[in-house]
């Protein structure tokens, strides 16, 4: 059975500022703090069906997790599945102009596959609400101090 969370926020920038942030890989670890890199497999612009390795530290422990861009509409609607032998993650964001501005919504579903990733589901529910909110709110800060920079 899958864990979901989804969380919006209006934004000040533009849905291409924001799609652009999200869509630069090498900024991931920026914004998701437990993220220590996503990899494209292949060069080229980002479309759907191109293959992502994520990097990611939890808890202390390191791990690797295999992924796909499962939807990618520029300046709407990006998604990918990443999955290893104990879980699916499912990520999607959606961007809809508001005024000048953006509302973003960030919706996850985890679905555990193991026996322990099973057993670890009820801290999985209780830690993503909060995990979904700082990150949205850490998208927020780096938009807004990029704006500054610019």
């Amino acid at each position: 059975m899958a864990i979901s969370f989804q969380h919006g926020i209006d934004l000040p920038q533009s849905p291409h500022q924001v799609f652009t942030l999200l869509a630069d890989y090498s900024k991931v670890p920026l914004w998701l703090k437990r993220c220590e890199g996503v990899a494209k497999q292949g060069s080229g612009p980002n479309k759907v069906g191109d293959k992502l390795r994520y990097a990611y530290c939890e808890g202390g422990r390191h791990g690797l997790m295999d992924g796909v861009i499962t939807a990618y509409e520029e300046d709407r609607h990006m998604a990918y599945r990443y999955y290893d032998k104990m879980m699916q993650v499912i990520v999607e964001f959606r961007m809809e102009p508001i005024g000048e501005g953006t509302h973003l919504t960030h919706h996850i579903d985890i679905t555990p596959h193991s026996f322990m990733a099973k057993l670890m589901s009820p801290m999985f529910k209780m830690k993503l609400p909060k995990q979904t909110i700082q990150t949205m709110e850490n998208i927020r800060a780096l938009l807004a101090k990029e704006a500054v920079g610019a």
